[in-house]
C-alpha cells in the first residue's frame, strides 16, 4: 500500500506532462521590404495572425537592421496564419500556412501616395445563382494599381463606390489582395442613392473587390436592373449552366471552357447607365442550380487550433527527457518488492513450548 501511495503523484504528473505536450513546432521566418525604395525596412512592427473566420493577434516582434523577423509557434498541419505588417498607417498582409517545420512568409510594403489617376477597374464579373427565395448576386471588380514608382492607394476616406439594386439584403464586401488572402470589408453607405463604399489601400497590381448581395424571388421570374456606375474595360455575366434562361439587351453568349457548369455573357452596355435583365429559373432544376459552384472570391474560414505559448524545438526535448525519467522512475518503484522485517516476525511468533 505504501508504495502505491508513493508512486501515485509520480503518475499524475507524469500523465499531466505527457498532456502538456503540443504539437510539432513551426518556425516563421521572413524578410519586410519596402518595394518602392527596394530597401529593408528595420524595426517595423511585425503581428502573427490566426485566422478562424476573423483574424486573432497572437504574437507580435520587430524587424532587425536587415528587415527580419522570426516566430516560433506550436502548429499542426491545419493550422493558417497571417503575418501583418503595419507601414504609413497600412496594414501588408503575407499568408503563412503550415505546411513544414520551416515557412517562409516575406511582406513587401509600400510608400503611400498614389493617384486616383492610377486606379483603373480592368474588369466587371457578375454571377447570378438563383435560390427557393432569392438570387444571391455577385459582382467582382479587377482594380488594378498601375502607379510609377510603385505606391499604395490610400486616400483620407472612401477609396471605392459602387452601386447596388433597389431592393438587396445581406451585402457582404471582401477584397482579394496580391497574396490572395480575402479580406472583409465593411461598406458605408454613399453620398449618392444605392450606393456603398470601402475604405481601402489599394496596393500595386490587382486586387478584387467582390460584392455579394441577395435579391428577393418571387415565383420563377426576376426582373433585375442593375445600376452600371463604374466604368470598366470588360463587363460580363455568368449564370449556371442548366435551369436559367437569361436575357437583355446587350448580352451575348462566350464559348467558355474554364467553368463548364456556368454559361457567361458579355455586355456591351457601358457606364453610366443601367442593365435590364430578365432571369427565368425552372423549379425542377432549382437544387441543382443553387448548388452549382460560384467561380468567385471565397471568404477565409478556417478552423485553428491557437496555442497561447510559444515552444520551440529545444523545450520539447527537455519536456521528452522528463517524461522518460520519470517513467523510469515509476518503473524502479514498481520493481521494489516490500521486505519482511526479520525481528517483528520474531516478536510476533509465539514462545517455544517445553516438553514435560
Amino acid at each position: 500500500m505504501r508504495f502505491r501511495h508513493r508512486a501515485l503523484p509520480l503518475i499524475v504528473l507524469a500523465v499531466g506532462v505527457a498532456w502538456a505536450v503540443p504539437a510539432a513546432a513551426v518556425e516563421i521566418t521572413g524578410q519586410v521590404r519596402n518595394a518602392t525604395t527596394g530597401q529593408p525596412v528595420a524595426g517595423a512592427s511585425v503581428n502573427l495572425l490566426a485566422l478562424r473566420g476573423m483574424m486573432v493577434p497572437i504574437r507580435e516582434t520587430q524587424t532587425n537592421q536587415e528587415g527580419r523577423y522570426r516566430f516560433v509557434v506550436a502548429a499542426n498541419p491545419s493550422e493558417r496564419f497571417l503575418v501583418q505588417v503595419p507601414f504609413q498607417g497600412v496594414n501588408y498582409h503575407a499568408p503563412a500556412f503550415a505546411t513544414g517545420e520551416r515557412i517562409t512568409a516575406d511582406v513587401e510594403v509600400y510608400e503611400s501616395g498614389a493617384a486616383p489617376s492610377d486606379i483603373s477597374v480592368e474588369g466587371h464579373t457578375i454571377f447570378l445563382e438563383p435560390h427557393s427565395d432569392h438570387v444571391r448576386v455577385t459582382e467582382s471588380y479587377a482594380v488594378h494599381n498601375h502607379s510609377q514608382p510603385l505606391r499604395t492607394f490610400a486616400p483620407d476616406g472612401d477609396s471605392f463606390t459602387f452601386p447596388v439594386p433597389a431592393t438587396v439584403g445581406d451585402l457582404q464586401v471582401s477584397v482579394r489582395t496580391v497574396s490572395g488572402v480575402p479580406l472583409r470589408q465593411q461598406p458605408q453607405p454613399a453620398a449618392a442613392e444605392n450606393h456603398f463604399a470601402i475604405d481601402y489601400a489599394f496596393r500595386p497590381g490587382e486586387s478584387e473587390v467582390q460584392v455579394s448581395y441577395a435579391v428577393p424571388l418571387s415565383g420563377t421570374t426576376l426582373d433585375l436592373l442593375l445600376p452600371l456606375t463604374v466604368e470598366t474595360k470588360t463587363r460580363h455575366i455568368a449564370v449556371p449552366a442548366s435551369g436559367v434562361q437569361l436575357s437583355g439587351a446587350g448580352l451575348e453568349e462566350i464559348e467558355q471552357t474554364r467553368f463548364p457548369q456556368t454559361r457567361l455573357f458579355s455586355v456591351s452596355g457601358a457606364a453610366p447607365g443601367e442593365l435590364a435583365l430578365r432571369l427565368q429559373v425552372d423549379p425542377e432544376a432549382l437544387p441543382a442550380v443553387a448548388s452549382s459552384p460560384q467561380p468567385s472570391v471565397a471568404t477565409v474560414e478556417s478552423v485553428v487550433t491557437i496555442v497561447p505559448h510559444p515552444i520551440n524545438r529545444a523545450q520539447s526535448y527537455i519536456v521528452g527527457l522528463c517524461l522518460f525519467v520519470l517513467l523510469l522512475g515509476l518503473y524502479y518503484l514498481n520493481s521494489l518488492q516490500p521486505t519482511q522485517n526479520t525481528s517483528d516476525d520474531s516478536a510476533r511468533q509465539p514462545p517455544p513450548t517445553s516438553a514435560d
